[in-house]
């Protein structure tokens, strides 16, 4: 695959939207794949001596580590899928304590320590505490379920939901990368020498994102942030993409989720992919990759993040990915265009890009944004004890969606989320 020219860092946010303000151009480090390319395997390998080429890596903010920029992000936990990952030179692996109900940090634990990987590794968890003391509290049971002495990277996680497991206000979440008790509590786990970095996972709306990476620059205690990143969003969305400025000048690595959330197929889905599908295929074919591949081209395009966390829970997505990894060249302008296309026509299974506009519109205070997100927990992630739960802790009217103008509100959406085609689903799964 040959593709010659590279989008600039203007071009990159105003590819196919012209009448987009451009941000001003940002002095971006260029894409770090410095680390050997090929290295012989540590004693007890099954294939002693051979040599795997590591995927490329990028350069995490200010910490200065060199990291996958791939993560195998939390799939099922079995050793054979860990063992897959080793095999495609991936060594960045992201978990949380509520992953499988905590079976997939455990396992990943368990598969360090019996093939003696973990030094080799680059390893992400999280928790969700409600204090700074219970944010100093949590490392040892991370540690523990990892049966590790040390973790790379400590997130408290999903900062923005309050429903996921958190007694604490939305305002208070926002508050938490700034907060002096909370930079407090950092200092105090970096010097117990148990945690490397730290920073958190974002989710929510776009308005409190947006205040949490502000607070994030200003709190001065986060290394590191991992955002929900929607192509679509980063273009359009002039205040964002400042932020998103902030954060890397101020040296915060930054890890892209979710990116595929948006494309993903799922049943009742299958006919407006077959038709987008007909329609762009050609050209991503021409770019020499598949759709997906396109998508993660589209975020490794824009400089400012080291890694993307995908969730890979079969041979055939690993394999897809790293491919893409390996082949990544900066998508030109109508490429990038391509990648605009296929999300504005597909934008059918979740919103990255939530303001609330869709339930203004659609009259109601059902939270539509939250109903489709745990649906695809449960249809496409595998969580159906975590999506069950955190549906049960919406409010009865969170959760009444009936007399809502479902067109409206799809129209609304920023992302085109048909919730007349998911929202029975969630009852039928989830009540």
């Amino acid at each position: 695959m040959k593709r010659k020219g590279k989008v600039s860092r203007r071009e990159f946010v105003k590819a196919g939207l012209a009448t987009v303000t451009a941000v001003t151009a940002a002095s971006l480090p260029p894409v770090r794949a410095d680390e050997p390319a090929s290295r012989p395997e540590e004693q007890g390998h099954p294939q002693k001596g051979k040599k795997i080429e590591l995927v490329p890596t990028r350069v995490l903010g200010r910490t200065g580590e060199k990291i996958s920029m791939l993560c195998f992000g939390a799939g099922q936990p079995q050793e054979r899928m860990f063992n897959a990952m080793w095999e495609a030179g991936i060594r960045y692996a992201d978990t949380a304590d509520c992953y499988v109900e905590g079976r997939h940090e455990r396992e990943l634990g368990e598969w360090m320590k019996k093939t003696g990987r973990r030094k080799d590794m680059f390893i992400v968890t999280k928790d969700h505490p409600n204090t700074p003391d219970q944010f100093v509290e949590m490392v040892d049971a991370r540690l523990n379920n990892m049966q590790t002495d040390y973790i790379d990277l400590f997130f408290v996680h999903g900062l923005g939901e309050p429903d996921a497991g958190y007694k604490i206000t939305l305002d208070e979440m926002i508050e938490v990368a700034k907060a002096k008790e909370w930079a407090a509590a950092a200092e105090k786990i970096r010097k117990s020498k148990k945690v490397k970095y730290l920073g958190f996972a974002m989710h929510g709306e776009v308005p409190a994102r947006l205040k949490m990476l502000k607070n994030a620059v200003s709190g001065g205690w986060v290394d590191a942030i991992m955002l929900m990143y929607d192509a679509p969003l980063v273009r359009e969305n002039k205040d964002f993409n400042k932020a998103l400025d902030a954060c890397h000048q101020a040296g915060i690595g930054l890890i892209s989720m979710k990116q595929m959330r948006r494309l993903h197929e799922a049943k009742g889905d299958a006919g407006k992919r077959t038709e987008v599908a007909a329609e762009l295929l050609p050209k991503f074919r021409q770019m020499g990759l598949t759709p997906y591949q396109a998508v993660l081209h589209s975020v490794w395009t824009d400089e400012r993040i080291a890694s993307i966390c995908s969730a890979m829970a079969n041979l055939d997505i690993l394999k897809e990915n790293v491919a893409a990894a390996r082949q990544f060249k900066p998508l030109k302008k109508e490429e990038m265009a391509a990648v605009l296309e296929l999300y504005r026509q597909q934008g059918t299974r979740l919103c990255t890009a939530c303001d609330g506009s869709c339930r203004r519109a659609a009259g109601t205070e059902a939270n539509l944004n939250k109903l489709v997100r745990y649906l695809s927990y449960f249809e496409m992630d595998g969580r159906r004890a975590d999506a069950r739960r955190y549906y049960a802790q919406l409010t009865p009217a969170e959760r009444s969606w009936r007399e809502a103008d479902l067109a409206a509100a799809t129209r609304a959406c920023r992302c085109h989320v048909d919730f007349a085609a998911l929202l029975p689903r969630v009852e039928e799964k989830l009540a």
